[in-house]
């Protein structure tokens, strides 16, 4: 494996910056799908930042699909293409009100759609992850939009990875940008409290192993959003 061109980090959002050139890399085929990258102590040697933040941009990165965490053994390369740049041609900035409801309108399909897959395959490893996310998200303090938006992601592109299937990862790949603009829009506008009750009664549900109430829950949580979108826009209007 030929040394990785990493280069040093800056201070400001270093875990931010640390996952986009570990993305970036990803993106290039630096490393290959089946492949492991440098440890998180060669990580933090070669980038001069401190675990954390390498960790954090680790547990973006296989929450999104990009890598696996093989305990034991390491983090690998799940599958990345250039196919996948396409997200660079997604406009992610100034999404309105529309494309926000749209972005949502497009989640409720996909991820409800997936349901019977998710518990075709649903394993103890994952719902340990997925009871872990949610204690950390209603944990999170409501000012901290960032960590809100990326913990949310992170739930829901889980039970993409849980699918199995490769192009319902891959198209949560390759509009990850997209999904994290809108998300982050919804958390600013609407705030935390409902996606913390949401992913909660999600979770039990899939934890029940109950399908049906699993899949209404999604349904309801995502339908609520756009329609929280909907009324704050119609108050915006009328102020």
């Amino acid at each position: 494996m030929s040394p990785a061109p990493i280069k040093t980090i800056k201070s400001e959002k270093i875990h931010d910056q640390v996952y986009e050139q570990l993305k970036a890399l990803l993106l290039d085929g630096h490393w290959l799908p089946g492949e492991q990258i440098p440890s998180e102590a060669e990580l933090c040697r070669l980038t001069g930042v401190s675990r954390v933040s390498v960790r954090t941009a680790l547990k973006s990165l296989i929450a999104q699909g990009f890598l696996v965490s093989r305990q034991g053994e390491g983090t690998f390369v799940i599958d990345v293409s250039v196919d996948m740049n396409m997200d660079l041609l997604v406009p992610i900035l100034g999404l309105d009100k529309k494309s926000i409801i749209e972005v949502l309108e497009f989640r409720k399909i996909l991820e409800v759609g997936l349901i019977p897959l998710l518990f075709e395959n649903l394993s103890d490893e994952d719902l340990a992850y997925l009871e872990g996310n949610v204690e950390d998200l209603e944990k999170t303090p409501e000012e901290q939009i960032e960590e809100i938006t990326e913990l949310d992601l992170a739930f829901h592109r889980k039970l993409c990875l849980i699918s199995g299937n490769s192009l319902i990862i891959r198209v949560n790949q390759i509009l990850s940008d997209l999904f994290r603009k809108s998300m982050q829009d919804v958390v600013i506008a609407l705030g935390n409290q409902t996606g913390r009750v949401y992913h909660r009664r999600i979770f039990e549900a899939m934890r029940r192993g109950d399908r049906n109430q699993t899949a209404t829950i999604l349904q309801e949580h995502i339908e609520n959003t756009i329609d929280s979108i909907k009324q704050a826009s119609l108050r915006q209007e009328s102020g």
